[in-house]
């Protein structure tokens, strides 16, 4: 299970709270296949190449990343690195969780302000007078605005409506 997550510079580090996975760290690419790091208890190391991005996801997000480790990644070609220091690995962990804290604190300094036309629905939004998105209300592209925003985020599809439509009785 993960107990942290940052992706920065095309990187995915990840770190568990597993029997025996500590950390993954995924190069993402435009391709589907990823190259990840993992790193096991003890500190024994390993690159996985050509690992295809649902596997990595499976894996990443599964309640036992020692079992969808099984499943999902110990099939691919292997390498094995040089053991990493685990107290170096907890330091980029707690590096990376004050840098959070930074951009957190930052960021509720934010400030974004919307122009808009009622007549046609346009509108713009801007931080700090540089406009970062335009659309038309009701028809805004919730991707194309997330990445513009530079928020991360990740898509799954929904095997049912998220809501069942109300039906009045007759």
């Amino acid at each position: 299970m993960i107990v942290y997550n940052k992706y920065t510079n095309s990187r995915d580090y990840t770190w568990y709270d597993s029997s025996n996975i500590v950390y993954s760290e995924c190069i993402d690419t435009t391709e589907e296949e990823k190259t990840l790091k993992i790193v096991f208890k003890q500190g024994r190391t390993y690159i996985y190449r050509k690992v295809d991005v649902n596997d990595y996801l499976l894996f990443r997000n599964a309640e036992s990343n020692g079992k969808a480790f099984n499943q999902y990644i110990k099939k691919y070609e292997c390498v094995r690195l040089p053991d990493t220091d685990l107290n170096k690995l907890e330091e980029q962990k707690k590096a990376f969780q004050e840098e959070n804290q930074v951009v957190a604190e930052a960021m509720t300094n934010l400030s974004y302000h919307m122009e808009y036309n009622q007549e046609t629905k346009e509108f713009r939004l801007k931080l700090n007078d540089n406009v970062i998105y335009e659309g038309i209300d009701g028809q805004v592209n919730i991707m194309r605005l997330l990445k513009c925003m530079s928020i991360n985020y990740s898509v799954s599809e929904l095997s049912q409506p998220l809501k069942e439509p109300d039906f009045e009785e007759k």
